[in-house]
């Protein structure tokens, strides 16, 4: 038993509870409202040698983190080999302590589930010991950054403790996926889901998908089997999952009947033998399967059960998602914790008083521990094209990552170590958009219609979230989204073009590169030039509004689209044009780069979609937009700029691309009042380029730009032309 240090001794939650109430920020080290812990570092590391277990837990966290420099923040690396008896090595956070003039190391608590900066009213869970040796960062009269010792975190654990208001630690995890607790607690989420929330969804039993496997009613049982559901209602679960490579076995013409007589659960892979015993734990006999209940080699079965995608997951009890399995034969609920960068712990008494007995677990905070916003940005399953809509349209969620299962519905996200919705969650909800897809299942409907700019809003957010994952087959990048596409039609009105709402098409054509270019993907042909579904690159959308109809607006005449598959204007197209009309400007693209970044005869910039030659990769450059004048007309000029201050420079003409651009006004705000000279807004446009196409009024996009501000009576030579969009 450890023979702790007075400092330790005097140390409760309760006491640094209490210091938080005077002066706390989210994630920020207090100024002054903290524990005064040991005078120094060698204090600290003498009252560790003598046997005070707290103060060898922040030691060795010291001792073990490899660290050089002046780190801004602290290390993730863990390096298990150093001993408290050695003494000092370098590169490691120790040796950096050791070398502090001032080194009194001191305590405080804070919350992880809120956002930065918020204030202590806004606590419900405190969770976390922050330990600071020496001065914190901080910055001199002058602005300047001095630095200090990034704070060491220690996670706090505990099975069910309140201080007050407060709920101190987090709930101790079971890491065993599989393991009897984890299945009880789904059970549990789920039941209370479909009895409590009153918010979520009614109590309607959807139709079966067209195949379903049969799990059966026994735990133990190693069969299933393939069931044609022709119509029956009843609960079951449906999963998301990574194929990660091939399948086997598949539903095919050939196993068709196999499978309606048996499936052997053994040789599943193993994500698929878990989402069964999953199903089975639930209380459920259906689940759904990609691969084997849509028939893999035939095309006309894909194509009618894609369609019915939505639905699947829309009306599934429940969806299963394999969040961190990069594999169908990885599986699910892997045995046992991945290893961890320290297992060391103590206790530390909550209250004050003698009385009560209630500890906390405390040790070192995992640098890379898991929670539903990292799932969400970085996890196998999120980084895969048709789960964005399998995860949307899922109105209940079972979420298994690789160290918890979460769950979430319509009503809340819930994380096994009791942290509430905050930081650690998803940071998009699309929440009018969930509202739009779950209306008429909702036990509660929503009262009033939705708002239309949030749900087009959130629409050109989840384009963005979209563009940043993979698909593995070019022609999936419209199918990927059909369920979404189809449940949000009957909302936004107008038709559906290649990805495009016709109801908001000004903003659907402003998109642009998230990064530096996003190239176009044309054979095997999926996309028109116009579609952000062109580019397999990161798109961005511009503005958060939906762009009214103005004077100088372009307008949409017409627009036609060749379908790969007749009645489904949600899956692949082989063909798309619209004809707009819309005020234009001749314009040129030079090779020519200038080293000045800011240029008071510019006015504007443009971003193209393919680099043209070796000046679109000068370093922190960009295209440049400049107004040329001649021979009594005008012509916008795109010139390359970049770092320096080169001023005595000319446009030269000679380094200009033969190819006919054009720029095409999508929007700009000009209803103004009379007597007005400027615009109210940008002059958003298209830069195309004239395709060999024998109507000369026919182009394709190449690029977007953006005028600052014109001014009218400059818009008013622009030229009105009928153009055809390929």
């Amino acid at each position: 038993m450890s023979s702790r240090c007075f400092r330790c001794i005097a140390l409760t939650v309760e006491r640094l509870v209490e210091l938080a109430k005077v002066g706390f920020e989210a994630h920020e080290f207090p100024k002054e409202a903290y524990y005064q812990h040991h005078v120094s570092f060698d204090s600290l590391e003498q009252a560790a040698r003598d046997g005070c277990d707290l103060c060898r837990l922040i030691l060795n966290c010291f001792l073990r983190t490899p660290g050089s420099g002046e780190p801004v923040d602290w290390p993730s690396e863990w390096d298990d080999t150093p001993d408290i008896s050695q003494e000092g090595q370098p590169q490691t956070m120790y040796s950096i302590a050791k070398r502090l003039e001032v080194s009194d190391v001191k305590l405080a608590v804070n919350a992880t589930h809120l956002y930065g900066w918020q204030p202590v009213n806004d606590v419900q869970v405190f969770d976390e010991i922050m330990v600071q040796v020496g001065p914190p960062y901080a910055e001199d009269e002058d602005g300047f950054g001095i630095w200090g010792c990034p704070v060491l975190r220690l996670t706090m654990s505990a099975p069910r403790v309140h201080l007050g208001e407060f709920r101190i630690g987090r709930y101790r995890v079971d890491l065993d996926l599989g393991s009897p607790g984890n299945h009880e607690l789904t059970r549990r989420w789920m039941s209370d889901c479909r009895n409590l929330h009153t918010s979520c969804l009614s109590h309607q039993v959807h139709e079966l998908p067209t195949r379903v496997i049969d799990v059966g009613n026994s735990l133990h049982s190693i069969t299933a089997r393939l069931f044609l559901s022709k119509g029956r209602k009843a609960d079951y679960v449906a999963l998301s999952h990574c194929w990660g490579g091939a399948i086997y076995p598949l539903l095919t013409t050939e196993t068709l009947l196999l499978f309606q007589d048996q499936i052997s659960i053994p040789e599943l892979p193993a994500n698929f033998r878990d989402a069964i015993t999953i199903t089975r734990e639930l209380g459920l006999r259906f689940l759904w399967i990609d691969s084997l209940c849509i028939q893999q080699d035939s095309k006309s079965d894909w194509e009618k059960e894609s369609k019915k995608m939505g639905s699947v997951y829309r009306n599934s009890t429940v969806t299963v998602s394999a969040m961190a399995s990069t594999g169908s034969r990885e599986g699910i609920l892997r045995p046992g914790p991945r290893a961890t960068s320290s297992n060391e712990s103590i206790t530390l008494r909550v209250f004050q008083d003698g009385k009560r007995e209630q500890q906390v677990t405390v040790r070192r905070k995992d640098p890379n521990e898991e929670d539903l916003r990292c799932l969400d940005r970085n996890s196998a399953l999120t980084a895969r094209g048709w789960t964005l809509q399998e995860y949307l349209l899922s109105p209940r969620h079972i979420l298994y990552g690789r160290d918890m299962v979460y769950w979430r519905c319509p009503q809340e996200f819930i994380s096994p170590d009791g942290l509430p919705t905050g930081n650690k969650s998803p940071q998009t909800s699309y929440s009018e958009l969930t509202k739009v897809i779950y209306a008429d299942i909702l036990s509660r409907p929503p009262s009033t219609p939705p708002d239309m700019e949030v749900v087009l809003g959130d629409y050109y957010e989840l384009l963005n979230a979209y563009s940043l994952r993979r698909i593995t087959y070019a022609s999936d990048k419209l199918p990927a989204l059909s369920g979404l596409a189809q449940r949000l039609h009957q909302v936004i009105g107008g038709d559906y073009i290649a990805g495009l709402w016709t109801a908001d098409f000004r903003r659907g054509l402003l998109w642009q590169a998230e990064m530096n270019f996003c190239q176009h993907k044309i054979r095997p042909y999926r996309a028109p030039s116009w579609s952000w579904a062109v580019t397999d690159d990161m798109v961005l959308f511009e503005g958060s509004r939906t762009l009214a109809s103005s004077p100088s607006s372009a307008q949409l005449l017409e627009h036609s689209v060749d379908l790969r598959t007749p009645g489904n204007p949600y899956g692949e197209v082989q063909f798309a044009k619209l004809v707009l009309k819309a005020l234009t400007k001749p314009f040129v693209r030079s090779r020519q780069v200038v080293s000045t970044l800011e240029s008071s005869s510019s006015i504007g910039s443009a971003k193209f979609d393919e680099p043209a030659g070796t000046e679109d990769n000068t370093h922190m450059g960009y295209p440049s937009l400049f107004r040329v004048i001649t021979d009594g007309t005008d012509y916008v000029l795109s010139i390359v700029t970049g770092p320096g201050n080169e001023t005595d420079w000319k446009a030269d003409l000679g380094l200009v691309y033969d190819d006919k651009y054009l720029l095409m006004l999508v929007h700009t705000d000009d209803n103004t009042a009379d007597g007005s000279e400027w615009s109210n807004s940008a002059a958003l446009c298209l830069v195309l380029r004239r395709t060999d196409h024998e109507s000369e009024n026919t182009y394709e996009r190449v690029g977007y730009a953006r005028v600052e501000t014109p001014k009218l009576s400059w818009l008013n030579t622009w030229d009105w032309q009928d153009l055809v969009l390929i």
